[in-house]
């Protein structure tokens, strides 16, 4: 009966872990936007992955302790969800996981440049604007006919 209630405990721990793993960055988070903290630094990101991650890996390992109940096996089955997901999302919004140059240094190869072909030819030249045309001088313009208020004026009114 008790290994049956500590299996329940750990469970509900496995839950309860797995769930604020996704609370607790976003509490950081919105702790760090609070005091203006410069969001665009790559330790922002490293802290919000390894506070996830920690309590992710946590609820994997508890519910793993604790499959025989109910609860171990909800906690392990969410883990598992949340962890798959919230590395899907570090991966495309904080660039995870970490480049390998950043943790060997530059031991790592660079990566193979693109081999270079001549350049696509030039488009043909765009032929230069056309200057407007001078308006014609005052006596060759055409009269206008009506009141200055008619809506068309070259339009002779109808009876």
């Amino acid at each position: 009966m008790a290994n049956s209630s500590s299996n329940e405990l750990l469970g509900i721990f496995s839950l309860r872990a797995a769930a604020s793993g996704i609370i607790l960055p976003l509490l950081v988070l919105t702790f760090l936007v609070a005091f203006d903290a410069n969001l665009t630094d790559s330790s922002v990101a490293s802290l919000l992955g390894a506070v996830f991650l920690t309590l992710e890996g946590f609820a994997f390992l508890a519910g793993l302790g604790a499959r025989s109940s109910a609860a171990g096996k909800l906690g392990i089955f969410l883990a598992l969800v949340i962890l798959i997901g919230g590395l899907a999302a570090g991966s495309a919004v904080f660039d995870w996981p970490v480049p390998l140059d950043r943790w060997i240094g530059s031991k790592v190869a660079p990566a193979p440049q693109p081999l270079t072909t001549t350049p696509p030819p030039a488009p043909p030249s765009v032929p230069a604007p056309k200057a407007p045309e001078p308006e014609p001088p005052a006596s060759e313009k055409p009269v206008r006919r009506g009141s200055p208020g008619e809506l068309f004026p070259n339009v002779p009114p109808q009876k």
